[in-house]
């Protein structure tokens, strides 16, 4: 990496840092660019070369730390047999992350659904899985769809109702249980009839 990349690499890593600090402190909507500018010592113009606008650093910051976050959780997403299990655990990671960074999940989740986006990429990463796991116990592919999809959709209705609040917590995850009962009774009935 030359000189220039090197510099470049790290006034990046400069203004995020100082940005995500800023954003959990005082908020996104409270924390001007230049704000963010004299922090990381830095002209307002740098900033935007290196991120076009707020929403593009908020991005950048949040998908860090979902990163991070689903890197973590990845054996036991890999562990769980059930499709209520998996969709759980990953329920129970991407809650507890929308929750620590409620705002930005705010932002983020609203701008993927407007402009499409990551989110449709992470359901259909959720659908997969669930539909996975029905087929591996003998369900057929298209009843396997049906159901992931279905549960899919669970899991984004507690979703929106949680996320304007920033809460989503035990209590979103209870629910989401309760909603996919019957496609866990579907799965534990298929297991039996497979062995």
């Amino acid at each position: 990496m030359s000189l220039r990349q090197t510099q470049k690499a790290n006034t990046r890593s400069a203004i995020k840092r100082v940005a995500k600090h800023a954003f959990l402190t005082k908020g996104i909507e409270a924390t001007s660019t230049r704000f963010l500018s004299e922090q990381a010592g830095i002209a307002v113009g740098t900033l935007f070369v290196h991120f076009p606008d707020k929403l593009s650093l908020v991005k950048d910051i949040f998908f860090d730390e979902m990163d991070a976050a689903l890197r973590e959780a990845a054996d036991a997403q890999s562990a769980c047999l059930s499709p209520s299990d998996y969709l759980l655990q990953m329920a129970d990671v991407l809650f507890s992350f929308y929750d620590k960074y409620a705002e930005f999940a705010r932002l983020v989740l609203f701008d993927s659904l407007a402009h499409g986006g990551f989110h449709a990429k992470q359901m259909d990463v959720i659908v997969e899985g669930v539909a996975g796991r029905f087929k591996q116990v003998g369900v057929d592919d298209n009843t396997a769809a049906i159901f992931a999809e279905n549960m899919a959709a669970n899991y984004f209705m507690v979703l929106l109702k949680g996320i304007p609040s920033g809460v989503l917590g035990r209590a979103a995850i209870d629910h989401l249980a309760k909603l996919n009962l019957p496609f866990d009774v579907s799965y534990k009935n298929a297991l039996k009839k497979g062995h």
